[in-house]
């Protein structure tokens, strides 16, 4: 009982999940209730959430490493995915799906077990670090994410389409608002950020009306799993070590580095897939066996930061 409610959101996260996947079984809600439900995320809550995470988080001039290494981490993620679905010989939607799960990181996951085991010094840095993926997230992965839904050819529409992200124009806000340094109430700010944080909590619950055992069975959606956690480890882990003695960067953000870039699949590719019409059934069944494997070992990786 106290790990539930030391670990609230990781209970909340599986709960509704189960709930999706009871009320598909019965007949409640399906699949056209699980799109809606990640439209509504996609247009409101990450806006939300962005706002609230990011025009408030402190950014250290030594720290900048750290978020251009979360994008180098996305990046070598995108390739090895594009290899892997050119040598699975996937179609088109899937081949996207299988790119914005190796893109996309659940840093949010980490958190809980961060604030609990680490100092504020290195959590600060994950907080820089997962800046760095919100940044790409809403950029070149929505523009991934364009691309892979059949606009790649049509560069109006893809900038039409990427551009009229509610997310990427809040980031920029938050981001201007932040560089500014704006006098915004630290309550509100927190306030926002919880509200966020709710809406969010939708997505497993989409999840659970979209996946099926049929998932299971697909090698693309394991494939997945493994690039976005095993590679990303491997990529942080020589990103990070390599960067150690550049302006200021120390062994601590290395392991920052390396904990954050095994981070799990992130909701953002479940939300992304299913606004461009690609394989939503591979990104929602990665998402979902990749948050929990991540909620077994995200535990004793942070003890090594």
């Amino acid at each position: 009982m106290d790990f539930l409610l030391a670990h609230w959101r990781l209970a909340a996260i599986a709960a509704l999940f189960f709930v999706g996947v009871l009320a598909r079984r019965a007949g409640w809600a399906g699949e056209r209730q699980g799109r809606w439900l990640l439209n509504f995320v996609f247009h409101v809550g990450l806006p939300i959430l962005i706002f609230g995470a990011l025009a408030g988080v402190p950014m250290a001039r030594e720290h900048v490493l750290l978020p251009v290494a979360a994008m180098g981490v996305a990046l070598a993620g995108w390739a090895v995915a594009a290899l892997a679905g050119k040598r699975l010989d996937l179609p088109r939607p899937a081949k996207g799906s299988l790119a914005l799960c190796a893109m996309s990181m659940n840093i949010s996951m980490i958190y809980p077990f961060a604030a609990l085991s680490l100092a504020a010094e290195p959590f600060a840095e994950l907080v820089m670090f997962d800046m760095g993926h919100a940044v790409l997230a809403w950029t070149v992965t929505t523009v991934v994410a364009c691309r892979y839904g059949g606009h790649r050819d049509d560069i109006p529409v893809l900038l039409l389409r990427t551009l009229a992200a509610p997310p990427l124009w809040v980031l920029f806000i938050a981001l201007l608002l932040n560089l500014a340094d704006a006098p915004i109430p630290a309550d509100w700010l927190t306030g926002t950020l919880r509200v966020g944080q709710a809406c969010v909590l939708l997505v497993p619950l989409a999840m659970g009306l979209l996946v099926n055992a049929r998932g299971l069975r697909r090698p693309e959606v394991w494939y997945a799993v493994g690039i976005r956690s095993a590679l990303g480890l491997l990529v942080g882990l020589t990103l990070g070590w390599a960067l150690v003695g550049t302006w200021g960067f120390d062994e601590q953000m290395a392991r920052v580095v390396a904990l954050g870039a095994a981070a799990p699949i992130g909701f953002t590719a479940v939300v992304l897939s299913a606004r461009e019409s690609l394989d939503i059934e591979l990104a929602a069944t990665a998402a979902a066996i990749a948050v929990f494997a991540g909620a077994l070992w995200i535990p004793l990786a942070v003890t090594f930061v």
